[in-house]
């Protein structure tokens, strides 16, 4: 079944905005029309669309602050820019910040119709290289964990489902059992595959080793520190950290450890 795009087109001039909304819904699209800037901002802020079509001059919101508004939550949906002061400044501008393409009022219909197609074929275009991006890099990733019995099936599937996401996770198991492995192949079936994945043995140092190895320290912030050093986590930045034998850590240090899981940030020794 083909897809039902969903385009928000926003105009503070009414015949425009209406006009353009029954040539669209014609073509079979979903529409949402709103009459300025600020309720187009507030479409976009309650759900995702495939396609935006925003005038450029309008009152105290302009095309320009809701394309920005459009990158910033939707990187994939496409923007069509409409203008009757059409200028090459303006243009030049608008493709710059990322739109798809500068429209110049008066238009015609059929331009409407393959620019709004084209639009959207692209976007879904870049979606579907995505998802075929993502299951080759889930089979890479998965391939890593040998054997097809019913607990290491269920073991993939929770993996494939956890992955994705940016949750904190535990990894329960004897030593041996492959808990590292298993970290690494979440790590290379996230979105953070492509930054660094950096692992710890938590048992391994005392209290105020491990703190400087997790938090890095500040120059001078005891003798012999004589620079800045990052710590694991802050140079782990954008990608995965495996806190091995975490169940050994002191207990003063789990609770530092708990305090940056929870409010995503670290203070350095001596900070």
């Amino acid at each position: 079944m083909e897809r039902r795009a969903r385009i928000l087109i926003a105009d503070d001039e009414a015949i425009a905005r209406e006009n353009l909304e029954h040539v669209l819904r014609k073509e079979g699209y979903e529409t949402v029309s709103v009459d300025g800037g600020s309720p187009a901002i507030h479409e976009l802020e309650k759900g995702e669309f495939d396609l935006v079509m925003t005038d450029l001059r309008m009152q105290h919101v302009d095309g320009f602050q809701v394309l920005e508004r459009v990158r910033e939550l939707y990187p994939n949906t496409e923007v069509i820019m409409i203008t009757g002061y059409a200028t090459v400044a303006s243009a030049v501008e608008a493709m710059q910040k990322g739109a798809y393409h500068y429209l110049p009022k008066p238009y015609k219909i059929e331009e409407v119709r393959v620019l709004v197609r084209q639009a959207l074929e692209k976007r879904w275009l870049r979606e579907e290289v995505t998802e075929l991006r993502r299951q080759v890099q889930s089979q890479r990733g998965i391939s890593l964990l040998i054997g097809n019995s019913p607990l290491m099936e269920a073991l993939k599937k929770t993996i494939a489902q956890i992955a994705p996401t940016d949750c904190t996770v535990l990894i329960l198991g004897e030593t041996g059992t492959g808990k590292e492995l298993v970290a690494k192949t979440v790590h290379q079936l996230s979105n953070r595959a492509e930054k660094r994945f950096l692992a710890i043995n938590c048992g391994a140092f005392s209290e105020e080793l491990l703190a400087n190895e997790l938090f890095g320290h500040e120059r001078e912030a005891f003798t012999g520190a004589r620079g800045i050093k990052r710590g694991l986590l802050e140079a782990a930045s954008g990608g995965t950290v495996l806190l091995d034998e975490i169940g050994d850590m002191p207990l003063s240090m789990q609770v530092k450890l708990l305090r940056v899981l929870q409010e995503k940030c670290l203070m350095r020794v001596g900070g």
